[in-house]
């Protein structure tokens, strides 16, 4: 019985090791973050007039999988980004992280903006700020960005900027928005833990066998 009990304790250990698949956290583009909800009303994003959005994490601590605009560029095909900031006083503070570049051309669409090695951190306020020079779709008036599929995040309203971040003031619109994330992985067991599992169950099935 003891030794079934050791089986039992590094064969769980083994399987809280394994991630979950991502999934849309908060979104007004629906469950999937792909639906258009924009109007035809957009923003320039510039380097003297920046527009952050901001939300609080649920319960549990999140990798940052990607965030998803629907926006265009004024101009030709341009290769742009998005980051995430921490929180300063209600007001985007210091960036942390930044998406890979994604090509946006001059059409109007859902644009994918994703990331690598950004954790948030449970029950925590952050910004998405898009890099200045791009003009984003805004929902003017429209519906904010709400939690789905029982993430319990939540949207924290927009702030705007007209000094390059110095200061900024709170802004009655909304991106539409979609933020993906998954599951912070378990620990991996240490190979002496699977090398513990693998005599455990040799010596449980030796013991049956004299038995």
């Amino acid at each position: 019985m003891k030794l079934f009990r050791i089986v039992a304790i590094a064969a769980l250990a083994m399987v809280s090791s394994v991630s979950a698949q991502a999934g849309v956290v908060l979104s007004n583009m629906g469950a999937a973050g792909t639906t258009n909800t924009s109007t035809n009303t957009n923003t320039d994003v510039l380097a003297t007039d920046l527009l952050a959005a901001g939300f609080t994490t649920g319960s549990t601590d999140q990798v940052l999988d990607w965030v998803a605009l629907w926006t265009f560029n004024n101009d030709t095909a341009v290769d742009r980004t998005v980051s995430i900031f921490s929180d300063a006083s209600g007001s985007p503070g210091t960036s942390f992280g930044t998406s890979t570049a994604t090509n946006v051309p001059g059409t109007k669409g859902r644009y994918q903006f994703d990331f690598s090695g950004v954790t948030l951190t449970a029950n925590t306020k952050y910004w998405v700020l898009p890099g200045e020079g791009l003009s984003w779709y805004t929902v003017q008036g429209g519906t904010a960005p709400t939690a789905v599929n029982g993430s319990g995040f939540s949207f924290d309203g927009m702030q705007e900027s007209f000094n390059s971040g110095t200061s900024w003031s709170p802004l009655a619109t909304n991106y539409t928005l979609a933020i993906s994330t998954s599951d912070v992985p378990a620990a991996v067991p240490e190979p002496a833990l699977t090398s513990l599992l693998c005599l455990s169950g040799i010596a449980l099935i030796r013991r049956r066998m004299k038995k």
